[in-house]
């Protein structure tokens, strides 16, 4: 009988701070762009004699990256030196913290495809500095520093996933809730977020996990999902051929899609940590965390909770308007203006996301604020232009200066609402329509919708899709009867 498997998977997240300076010196962060070694000093670049500084803000997105995962925030915690050398390292040792993070024990709860809840433990969250960056051309391998000493955390799991659906949609929700807080991009395009696995597996129902292997620097989210497919089917094809796993680090090959040896236990480094002795234990006082709690946005779990039931939306639609806070907020704020929440949310989940995605742009980027959409909806909610013309005034205010009020009555686009003369255009088009006429007459109740729709189409044609819909229904049922 074949034997069952199962695996088990924790994930480290990287993520990176978005401060203004570096974590230890007064150098700036943004040196996206910038000459190589341009924003170096001698702190960051670990000279004899420079003594480091934690950066305040730092420590305070750290705390709010613990709240946001439901973490435990330690009113003590201290720094720690973890030696090892890479050219990219200019200190020969990195400053983490070791053995007293500053927050422990939180969770993330995922719900998984077929709708089970799973909740996430986190270990652990600790601050540390990003190395530089090694940059190889040809035979020739350069450094650049700017990177190094950049402010990170470190997110830990609990080994508690056992596919790569379930850590994808762990990695998923650590990134929003993250991103919510503004204490980073989040990209892990731009290298903000980065995330390791480490994978094994056992036999299914036994107690002691397998051989762990660790896969390095994967940088995007289905990346990680295939690596772990990949390595799950790796280590179960060499154990039932009779082979070992062995504890080892691995790189993703995105091109292959496989994963590569990196190091072997036996190349594994020592990191032999020690305090760090030229900083301080950090203390938190219950001020500090009371305030950066204040601080705290809304979840985007609660958000989408709140959305469903103030505004009478849909869990999915919610839970698409909350995918950026940013979204959020122009929704909300375009609900304000038109006072209709299903409207709001169905042109802001068609017409909006459309443009979006056809220029890749943000919301943030978008054209026409949430006032102005509100005020196109609002024309249409009070009759004054119909659907169709509110399309084509949509597409004009996306490069028109004037305001949707403005527009419609420069280009002549209000509603006709005048009973006589819908009901002149009433009359012609059944004049010229005969067959549809008399086929509607003799058409059985499940049919003359249909018919009554052709004919209304073609009032709506005459009229340039200016006339009132509801009126031209009406007119034209009373005329046909």
């Amino acid at each position: 009988m074949a034997r069952e498997w199962e695996s088990v998977i924790g994930l480290e997240i990287h993520c990176q701070l978005d401060t203004k300076t570096k974590v230890w010196c007064g150098c700036s962060s943004d040196y996206d762009n910038s000459p190589e070694n341009t924003h170096t000093c001698p702190i960051c670049l670990g000279h004899p004699g420079a003594l480091p500084k934690l950066n305040k803000k730092v420590l305070d997105y750290a705390i709010k990256a613990g709240f946001a995962l439901n973490c435990d925030i330690n009113k003590e915690s201290k720094f720690d030196r973890k030696n090892y050398f890479y050219p990219d390292t200019p200190k020969n040792y990195q400053i983490t913290q070791f053995d007293h993070p500053y927050a422990e024990g939180g969770h993330i709860d995922i719900k998984l495809s077929n709708g089970d809840d799973k909740r996430i433990g986190v270990t652990r969250i600790h601050i540390e500095e990003d190395a530089g960056k090694s940059i190889h051309a040809g035979e020739e391998s350069f450094i650049n520093f700017n990177r190094a000493s950049m402010p990170l955390i470190e997110i830990v799991s609990e080994p508690d996933m056992r596919n790569s659906e379930e850590a994808y949609r762990y990695l998923n929700l650590v990134k929003d809730a993250l991103k919510y807080t503004k204490i980073s991009d989040v990209s892990m395009e731009l290298g903000s977020l980065r995330c390791d696995a480490n994978i094994s597996v056992m036999q299914k129902g036994a107690k002691e996990f397998g051989t762990r292997v660790e896969v390095k620097n994967l940088n995007s989210f289905k990346g990680v999902a295939r690596a772990i497919d990949y390595e799950i089917s790796r280590q179960i094809e060499e154990i039932e051929n009779g082979g070992e796993i062995n504890q080892e680090t691995r790189l993703w090959d995105e091109e292959s899609q496989v994963t590569r040896v990196m190091r072997s236990k036996e190349e594994a480094m020592d990191y032999r940590f020690f305090p760090e002795p030229d900083l301080v234990r950090i203390v938190i006082t219950d001020e500090q965390l009371e305030r950066l709690e204040g601080e705290m946005p809304e979840s985007k779990i609660a958000k989408i909770a709140r959305f469903v039931t103030d505004y009478k939306i849909s869990e999915n639609d919610a839970e698409t308007l909350s995918n950026s806070i940013e979204l959020a907020d122009y929704f909300e704020k375009t609900v304000a203006s038109s006072n209709n929440s299903k409207l709001s949310c169905n042109w802001i989940l068609t017409e909006v996301l459309r443009v979006l995605k056809d220029n890749n742009k943000t919301i943030e980027e978008f054209s026409i604020n949430s006032e102005e959409l509100g005020e196109i909806i609002k024309l249409i909610d009070k009759g004054a232009i119909s659907s169709k013309i509110a399309k084509k005034l949509f597409e004009i205010k996306l490069n028109d200066e004037r305001s949707p009020i403005k527009i419609v009555e420069d280009e002549k686009m209000a509603q006709v609402a005048d009973t006589s003369e819908i009901e002149k255009m009433v009359v012609e088009v059944v004049a010229n329509n005969p067959k549809l006429v008399e086929d509607y007459k003799v058409a059985d109740e499940g049919r003359k919708p249909r018919v009554i729709k052709g004919l209304m189409g073609q009032v709506m044609k005459a009229s340039k899709g200016k006339a009132n819909p509801k009126m031209v229904m009406d007119i034209l049922t009373e005329k046909l009867s």
